[in-house]
Formats: structure tokens, C-alpha cells, sequence
């Protein structure tokens, strides 16, 4: 059967509408489209500007003195690369049936699927925004329990600086949602709009002010063998500008390398791990004071120790160290820690070693960025995706899929695919905190 132009545009509007209705994800974050194609096998690179920030000056009767010159402007980048690729697969014949509305929706096979391509998706923006963030509250490993739990994420959202509520999200597990029944409250207002977004798993009500959401796809991070470890050399804070291009390396905006001991002989640290460092305090450039509690850091790729007694390791770590200067300059507005660790300084790993944990996520929308393009047209068989401009007027996950219908000619098998070319990414790490209870 040759499907007709109108045919693939109602099929391709009945896998759009059925992703959106089965996204937990798609109203919690950003989303992004671009007007290149994907070639199946490799992707592209997409950079982002990111602003610079300036120190305060306060004066008593006369203006600051500036003979000295006026701040320094530093730009940051952050980098995207683009190469993921959803894809579903089934006999031709359980899509070429849908030729009107009613038909879409009995579409089962194509429903079922789509129900299943929007539990992937979703699964990946979770983990993406899981290993994003610095920032852990709770005890690792223990179920939310009491609104003053998540209150707690709040309140360290506010604490880095995020004090308005607005594009303010959380996202727990249905156990979650049961044990705070009885808290959770509504406000059709803010509510409404969103809540309609997912039909099958909107919003559930609000904490402290916060629209909270259950899915069962937050993801799970197995925490590495490492043990509790040391720093290896003093003095290693950056400076601003030396971390603040992210270059060729996806998500690398505002990170360093860091040198640690005594991880255990091949001891192995993982992305999204969070940890501490004596002495090393959070810093609020915006006041020009410690934020009174230690900076956490999170690990932002894999790494394994050296095999031996000493455990060494090189790590990288988002926030870089920029120590504040207590001068107007680059490195006191954008500074992040009150002072670089002393050698021997204690690292301590937040949860145990070798351990599954789901932690509970809160985040502004902005944090976590989902970027999304068309992909090529097939040579073979018949090739069909949605228009930049009908995902151009998406607000809610703009995606373009493809649907693809070819036959082997071995076989005489008929067949068709759908595959969905996005990949989320951390734009801003500082807006995100894991929680637990």
C-alpha cells in the first residue's frame, strides 16, 4: 500500500499528539529546534552564549573611582552535541490502517509504541538532570515522607540564589506522592494549563509552593566503589575565564579537573556523584559572603582510580573552584567557593559506595535544555517527518519525527519506523538540586 502525503501527516500528528500526552518531561524543561538535518550517523555541535555577571560597587558621598578602569566583560559558552536517535520499529501494516481520526485512535499497536518511545525520552531527560546538578539534600536512599523534605530542596534553591518560585518544578516517585496525600494540595490556577499537558501523568499538586509531579521514570544512580578521598596538591582553583569556554566538550561550561587520592586501588567514581571538601565553602558573589555550608560538587563523567595503594584520580567537577578575590574583577563575580583546599583536604562522597539510589529531582525549567532536528530523508522507500514550522509552533516538546516505510526484498516483509532525533543536556547546573528524605 503507498501511503498518501495526507496519510503521513495525520500519522505523524497522531505520534506528536501521543507523545505529548505521555511525557512526564515535556512541560518541565526548555526546548530547542534547528533547522539543520541530522545525518543518521553523525550528529552536530550547537554552542550557547552564556552572559557575564558583574560586581555591585558602593560608594559613600561620591561615585566609585573608576581611574582604575571599568570591570572586565567575560562571556561563557556552553556546548551541545547532538547525536542521539530514538527509534520504534513495527510490520508496516499496523500503521498504513490509520487513515482518519478515528482510526488514529484505535491505532493500538502505533499508541502502545508511542506510550513506550515517551517512557524512553522521558527516562533520558530524568538521567541527564539526575548527573546535572551539585546539589543533594536528605538522606541518600530514603523515601520522602514529610513536606518539610521537599521544603528542604526549596529552601537550598533559594539559598544558591533561586529565591522566586517561578519555573520551579519537582519531580518524585508515586510512593512519594502517596506518603504526602494528605499535604499535597492544588492551585487550579497555576496548575491547570500544565496539568492538562499530561494526560496520563500531570502534575499532582503542590509543596511549599511547588508544582510536584510522580513518575516512574526518574532514574537510578549506582554510586561507584570509591572511598571517602583527599585532595592530591594545593591551590587548585581556576580562574573565571579559563573555565567558562566549554570548547569542543558537551557540558563542560563552569567545570575543572581536579586532583584526589586515596580512592581506593581502582577505585571508580561516577557521573552525578556528589561530594564535599573540607574547608571549601559555597559563595554568593551577589553579597560578597559564604553561604555559610559547604559547596558540593558533582562529578561530571566517569573515572576509574589507579590501581594501587595510592588511588589516584583525576576527576572533572562541576562547579569549578573560582575563589573570590574580594576585588571588583571577573573572578569575584563569577566566584563560586570561598577558598581553594589545602593538600590533604578530606573529599566526602555523598551516600554509600556501590549503591543504587532514585533521587528525587527539583529544578527551573531553564536548567535542563532538550535540542531537537529533523533528520535526512530516506533514498529508499517512502520518507516522511514533521515540518520545522509545525514544530516551530509547538510549545510543548517540539519534536520532528520521522516515519520511514520500506521492504526488504528478501523477505517481502513490509515494515515501518519512527525515529525521533533529540537529546537533552544540562544548560544550567547551579538551578537543580537532587533531593531525598
Amino acid at each position: 500500500m503507498t501511503i498518501t502525503v495526507p496519510q503521513s501527516r495525520l500519522i505523524l500528528k497522531t505520534v506528536m499528539s501521543s507523545l505529548r500526552n505521555n511525557l512526564a518531561f515535556a512541560d518541565l524543561i526548555d526546548w530547542e529546534t534547528h533547522s539543520d538535518e541530522m545525518n543518521d550517523r553523525n550528529g552536530f555541535v550547537v554552542s550557547e552564549q552564556v552572559g557575564p555577571e558583574f560586581t555591585i560597587t558602593e560608594s559613600t558621598g561620591a561615585v566609585t573611582d573608576l581611574s582604575g578602569g571599568v570591570q572586565s566583560t567575560a562571556f561563557g559558552a556552553q556546548t551541545f552535541t547532538l547525536n542521539k536517535v530514538f527509534g520504534l520499529s513495527m510490520g508496516a501494516s499496523d500503521i498504513e490502517s490509520v487513515t482518519d481520526l478515528g482510526s488514529a485512535r484505535k491505532a493500538r499497536a502505533l499508541q502502545n509504541g508511542i506510550a513506550r518511545l515517551a517512557t524512553k525520552v522521558d527516562y533520558h531527560i530524568a538521567d541527564v538532570a539526575m548527573r546535572a546538578f551539585p546539589w543533594s539534600t536528605g538522606a541518600p536512599g530514603t523515601g520522602i515522607v514529610d513536606p518539610e523534605e521537599v521544603a528542604e530542596a526549596r529552601t537550598r534553591l533559594a539559598l544558591i540564589g533561586c529565591e522566586s518560585d517561578n519555573g520551579i518544578s519537582g519531580v518524585m516517585t508515586h510512593t512519594d506522592r502517596q506518603k504526602l496525600a494528605k499535604y499535597l494540595y492544588n492551585d487550579n490556577a497555576s496548575l491547570a494549563s500544565e496539568g492538562s499537558r499530561a494526560m496520563r501523568r500531570g502534575f499532582s499538586g503542590m509543596i511549599d509552593g511547588i508544582p510536584m509531579k510522580a513518575t516512574n521514570q526518574l532514574a537510578r544512580l549506582t554510586t561507584g566503589s570509591r572511598t571517602n578521598a583527599a585532595i592530591n596538591g594545593a591551590a587548585q582553583d581556576v580562574t573565571y575565564v579559563s573555565a567558562a569556554d566549554s570548547g569542543t566538550v558537551a557540558g563542560n561550561y563552569l567545570t575543572q579537573t581536579l586532583v584526589i587520592d586515596d580512592c581506593g586501588n581502582a577505585g571508580t567514581i561516577k557521573a552525578g556523584e556528589v561530594f564535599t571538601i573540607a574547608g571549601v565553602n559555597a559563595w554568593d558573589p551577589e553579597i560578597g559572603q559564604s553561604r555559610g555550608f559547604l559547596q558540593q560538587f558533582t562529578v561530571i563523567s566517569d573515572v576509574t582510580a589507579s590501581a594501587d595503594a595510592a588511588g589516584d584520580a583525576t576527576i572533572t567537577i562541576f562547579p569549578a573552584m573560582v575563589v573570590q578575590t574580594g576585588a571588583v574583577g571577573v573572578d569575584n563575580s563569577h566566584a563560586t567557593v570561598d577558598a581553594a583546599p589545602a593538600d590533604d583536604a578530606v573529599v566526602t562522597f555523598i551516600g554509600s559506595a556501590s549503591t543504587v539510589y532514585t533521587p528525587r529531582l527539583m529544578f527551573k525549567k531553564d536548567s535542563i535544555v532538550a535540542h531537537s532536528a529533523q533528520l535526512v530523508l530516506p533514498y529508499t522507500g517512502q520518507g516522511y517527518r514533521r515540518g520545522l514550522a509545525d514544530a516551530e509552533r509547538d510549545n510543548i516538546a517540539p519534536l520532528m519525527p520521522r516515519l520511514w516505510f520500506y521492504s526488504d526484498p528478501a523477505t517481502g516483509a513490509h515494515n515501518a519506523r519512527i525515529d525521533l532525533f533529540m537529546q537533552a543536556q544540562a544548560r544550567n547546573r547551579w538551578t537543580g538540586v537532587k533531593f531525598f528524605g
